[in-house]
């Protein structure tokens, strides 16, 4: 679909968005026309997935069996899966003395060439995070102790901490390679149904948002609420999943330069992974999305959901672990190797082998 098809809406207003260390403004489109690709529920089908299961998040999350060093997770059923600690992220309470910065709790990963971008969303911040970009070059050459103990009270080498900026949850930081760009949802941050949904840019260098654009979507009246994951496949188009009426629905949308056209693929999934929608990846060796719960994953082919979609029970993949961990993002390295993000302590962690 061509940008210049996306830009129907009327656009209007500057927002600015505030900083807990000064002024990040970032102007606000408003697009005025719906987002979303009207449909009926005729044209919807949807696919018995019964090889998924469902699995509940626990009160409280296990942590790593090895917090300052190497762990491994390994899958329990379904498709093999095993992953082994890849960075030992820092559990500094206040980055560069900071307490606004907080880095025990982070909710999303992503890569952009070499670098991992990270957002953190502290608990003493609600609604409001930052972003801290790691050279990985850098980061291959620190010891787990090393890696721990950086930002304590100075800045690290290959390591920037960005300002604080509002970042609602926080679950959605991801990478479109398409246009070289980094975005994320700007959700509340307890997840509740909004009537405007919000997706801002974030700049790669300034680690703040530099554009966000404002718009609604409904379908034949009925509102459709934003995301709260997110990611891109090789050609730009950006992905996310919620739950409606117990069922997986898998949305696909283009995001243009002033406004955002969406479209609900033609089929539901019957089974969700767990209790939370917790991260959605994409990984451009196989094609593939992968819908991630906590200790639940399902995979199915990208492809298979376009247009209206031939997407069959076999085509879909899935594994459960046993980990007691929270899975909190998926990404992909260049080679093809889930990173998976867990927290307790915070980690990312490397899959054995590529799928």
């Amino acid at each position: 679909m061509k940008v210049k098809r996306l830009l129907l809406g009327t656009v209007a207003g500057i927002g600015l968005v505030g900083s807990g260390m000064g002024i990040a403004s970032a102007a606000t489109y408003i697009q005025r026309s719906n987002a979303l690709i009207q449909y009926s529920s005729s044209s919807l089908r949807t696919v018995n997935n019964s090889h998924v299961h469902f699995v509940k998040a626990n009160s409280n999350y296990a942590w790593s069996k090895n917090p300052s060093g190497a762990d491994a997770i390994k899958s329990a059923s379904g498709t093999k899966w095993a992953f082994e600690t890849k960075y030992l992220l820092p559990t500094t309470h206040a980055a560069l003395g900071k307490s606004s910065h907080d880095m025990t709790n982070p909710q999303a990963a992503t890569y952009a060439g070499k670098y991992l971008f990270v957002l953190y969303a502290p608990h003493n911040t609600v609604g409001r995070g930052f972003v801290v970009r790691y050279d990985t070059n850098e980061l291959n050459k620190m010891s787990f102790n090393a890696t721990q103990n950086a930002l304590l009270t100075k800045p690290a080498s290959g390591i920037k901490v960005g300002p604080q900026f509002t970042v609602g949850h926080g679950q959605s930081l991801a990478y479109d390679q398409k246009h070289h760009s980094l975005w994320m949802w700007r959700d509340r941050a307890d997840m509740k149904p909004t009537a405007t949904s919000t997706i801002q840019k974030i700049s790669s260098s300034k680690l703040k948002p530099n554009k966000a654009i404002k718009f609604s979507m409904n379908n034949r009246g009925a509102m459709v609420p934003a995301g709260h994951n997110l990611t891109f496949d090789r050609s730009g188009h950006a992905y996310w999943w919620g739950i409606s009426d117990g069922k997986v629905k898998i949305y696909r949308g283009v995001f243009g330069k002033r406004t955002v056209k969406v479209s609900l693929t033609k089929q539901l999934l019957a089974k969700r992974t767990g209790t939370h929608e917790q991260a959605m990846g994409y990984n451009p060796h196989n094609g593939r999305l992968y819908l991630v719960s906590d200790d639940s994953i399902q995979t199915l082919p990208a492809r298979k959901t376009y247009g209206r979609g031939s997407l069959k029970p076999g085509d879909i993949k899935y594994t459960r672990f046993h980990s007691g961990r929270e899975f909190e993002s998926m990404t992909f390295d260049k080679s093809g190797h889930a990173m998976l993000l867990t927290n307790r302590n915070p980690e990312l962690m490397r899959s054995t082998s590529r799928y």
